[in-house]
């Protein structure tokens, strides 16, 4: 096994069959934004009752993902184009964003080398191509933190 470092998120999955289901419930929608899910491990598990009987299963797990490091094989996004006589950006305060996924920030003034994208690069003028590099969610899963 190779040395590897995981991000860990909690999630909370139900389903109306069974805690199994309620645990793949979780991680096929975690799939869907997250990548490179590595393992889980079941936290907490809850039942709602109605009318004498559980009605569904709720189950919370943590969620482990390989980090990716700066050889992993990225999509290219071409470099931002500064014209002739055209001068970078200042973004002196600009906003930084944090992932709500895995909790990477985004701060304008390093922009993302892993990407091309350049320092001065504000959040807003991020391609929407764009991902997080550490988890791989979009723009939409950030919010803005300074």
């Amino acid at each position: 096994m190779d040395e590897a470092v995981y991000k860990i998120v909690e999630l909370a999955g139900s389903s109306k069959t069974d805690i199994e289901a309620a645990i793949q419930n979780a991680l096929s929608r975690a799939s869907k934004t997250i990548r490179n899910i590595r393992w889980f491990q079941a936290m907490e598990i809850r039942g709602y009752m109605e009318n004498d009987r559980i009605d569904y299963w709720q189950v919370t797990i943590k969620v482990g993902f390989k980090t990716e490091d700066n050889h992993t094989e990225k999509k290219e996004i071409p470099p931002v184009e500064i014209k002739q006589n055209q001068k970078p950006q200042e973004n002196k305060g600009a906003s930084r964003y944090r992932c709500k996924v895995c909790g990477y920030i985004y701060d304008p003034e390093k922009g993302d080398p892993s990407q091309d994208i350049k320092p001065g690069t504000s959040f807003e003028d991020l391609p929407d191509s764009w991902k997080c590099p550490e988890c791989g969610v979009g723009k939409d899963q950030f919010e803005k933190v300074s």
